[in-house]
């Protein structure tokens, strides 16, 4: 591939951070437009394979294919050693350092392939399972599949190019799926769920490298190995942690509670993890990289943090509260009356809301400024406090309902502890971030009183859904009254960015008298160096227009680095 200039693939490195043209504004809305495609398609698409699959393989078969992905799962956490977000991260990238990331990666990705294929006998020995040796042997593929994929992920991730990753993410799951499917109606049993796992990978590597213009050569540095390896181990000890603490407490629970409790734990948290999928993750794929990429400019940073948490926070605070006080009636309608008692379990974890509210970007922001290493201590610390919560829940009280208010308490006990870290590595005031989020918070506290009133004056009056479905109107109209009453400002502006996002969303806006910015095009090849090229040229001119390429603007809005929250809400 070549651009205007004849500068080959071989040549390609991303631009410096901050040193592109054009609005970041813009490029965030148009990233968080394919995020919320990629996440709500690739949920919608999951799902329906899913429910085909469950209605064509066994438990035993879906069991053996779960228990193997444990331990997969885990491996992958070390294929690219963290170097991936160090790539993000940094604001200037070499060849060498992209070379040096790829092909550590390739070199532990088939490291732990070997390590796969010898251990493969000896764990499904130790779990009982002799079936499960030549799946883990074969899943132990995927540890080089994501290894050839990692850097092209980062990449593109830096270049906050979602257009592509959404797509490549829809294809592979509508593609592993039609694997999977046709394999499970041809009787090959688990062997479906194997085949989909890996058809996955290889779809989701063809479209990367498709997608991306690196390619990799042979600039292998010592130098760039250690500075990469020193951001990406703190990087990977997070994740351990992450790992650690989002599978305690199922091991809890099973372990000292029994399989049918822990059934019924884990549908009051998937909820939660579904929720956190849907309204939450959307905007942590973009923040790591958003963030990076002001890293240089600490106030445009703090603005920007500050900006999208508060929008943020129009959506967790009533969005968790509101599911809290809706859970008992949503579970039994959703799920069927056998489920009922995962009802008190998914309202005690929606309690997170409010502290999930202040933190959530804190991770994207510790790594940006290039902390990591303060990330992997509370990270540690996060464990230790929600492994101890859990065990105590478990084996003192014996409820599920009290393992999922361990998690929630855990979390509201650390977060003055995050707080203090963001304000000393960041800047971010901690009574400023507080007052920031008050009409929000008065607002949700409205928006709550209404729906009690309302669940009161109704229950065992009509039918649980007519109920429900009343108390999410009600909740949703008095939010947004008391939001539009309380802080219209924000109001206004969490709703111009929204239909700023949204495909056909200028046209809307323009019927509803909104003044909304037209998204800009992305520049591509030598159009993209040539804007670069300009606007460094014109450092005066750039100067002027520094409040119209802000992240989000300048007034005041914690996603995590890794955007599977699950039970890591806490940085």
């Amino acid at each position: 591939m070549k651009d205007g200039k004849g500068t080959t693939d071989k040549d390609w490195v991303p631009a410096a951070h901050g040193s592109e043209s054009g609005g970041m504004q813009q490029r965030f809305a148009r990233g968080l437009t394919w995020t919320f495609i990629d996440n709500w398609g690739s949920q919608f698409v999951g799902l329906f394979v899913f429910v085909v699959l469950a209605n064509l393989l066994t438990d035993v078969d879906f069991g053996l294919v779960a228990l193997a992905m444990v331990f997969v799962q885990f491996a992958q956490i070390f294929v690219d050693q963290g170097f991936g977000d160090a790539l993000i991260q940094r604001r200037e990238l070499t060849r060498s350092a992209i070379d040096t990331a790829f092909w550590v990666a390739i070199l532990t990705g088939l490291v732990l392939l070997a390590v796969g294929l010898v251990l493969a006998a000896p764990i499904s020995m130790l779990e009982g399972q002799p079936d499960l040796t030549p799946i883990l042997a074969v899943l132990s593929l995927s540890f080089l599949i994501t290894s050839l994929s990692s850097v092209q992920l980062a990449l593109l991730r830096r270049e906050l190019a979602f257009r592509s990753l959404a797509l490549r993410r829809l294809a592979a799951g509508l593609i592993s799926g039609l694997v999977g499917v046709a394999m499970a109606f041809l009787g090959f049993g688990p062997w479906a769920l194997v085949g989909q796992q890996l058809s996955w990978g290889a779809v989701s590597i063809l479209l990367l490298w498709t997608a991306s213009p690196w390619r990799p050569g042979l600039a292998f540095s010592l130098a760039e190995f250690r500075g990469l390896f020193g951001f990406g181990i703190n990087v990977v000890g997070s994740d351990v942690m992450t790992f650690l603490s989002r599978n305690s407490d199922n091991f809890m629970v099973g372990t000292f509670l029994g399989a049918g409790p822990l059934g019924l734990y884990a549908i009051g948290y998937r909820i939660l993890d579904t929720t956190q999928t849907l309204l939450v993750n959307t905007a942590l794929k973009l923040v790591f990289p958003t963030f990076s990429n002001l890293q240089g400019d600490g106030d445009r940073l703090r603005r920007a943090y500050s900006r999208i948490n508060r929008a943020l926070s129009v959506i967790i605070l009533p969005g968790y509260i509101g599911l809290a006080l809706v859970a008992q009636e949503a579970v039994p309608v959703l799920f069927g009356q056998q489920w009922r008692e995962s009802g008190p379990v998914a309202t005690t974890l929606f309690l997170i809301g409010p502290s999930l509210s202040l933190q959530v970007l804190s991770g994207a922001l510790l790594y940006a400024r290039g902390r990591p290493d303060v990330a992997l201590r509370f990270r540690l610390l996060t464990t230790a406090v929600h492994v101890v919560g859990f065990f105590i829940a478990a084996v003192v009280f014996q409820s599920i309902v009290a393992v999922a208010a361990a998690f929630v308490i855990g979390s509201y006990l650390l977060l003055p502890v995050i707080l203090y870290l963001v304000r000393r590595h960041a800047g971010v005031p901690i009574l400023g971030h507080l007052l920031e989020l008050r009409w929000p918070a008065l607002a949700t506290l409205i928006m709550a009183g209404a729906v009690l009133v309302v669940k009161f004056a109704l229950l065992g009056q009509v039918h649980e859904w007519v109920l429900l479905v009343t108390e999410i109107v009600t909740g949703l109209v008095v939010f947004e009254v008391a939001m539009f009453l309380l802080e219209r400002t924000l109001f206004m502006e969490v709703l111009t960015f929204g239909l700023q996002a949204l495909p056909g969303g200028i046209r809307i806006g323009r019927l509803l008298h909104l003044s909304i910015t037209p998204r800009a095009r992305p520049l591509r090849g030598g159009r993209r160096r040539k804007a670069a090229a300009a606007a460094e040229a014109a450092a005066a001119e750039l100067a002027l227009e520094g409040e119209a390429i802000q992240t989000l603007g300048s007034a005041g809005t914690p996603l995590a680095a890794d955007p599977t929250l699950g039970h890591d809400v806490d940085g």
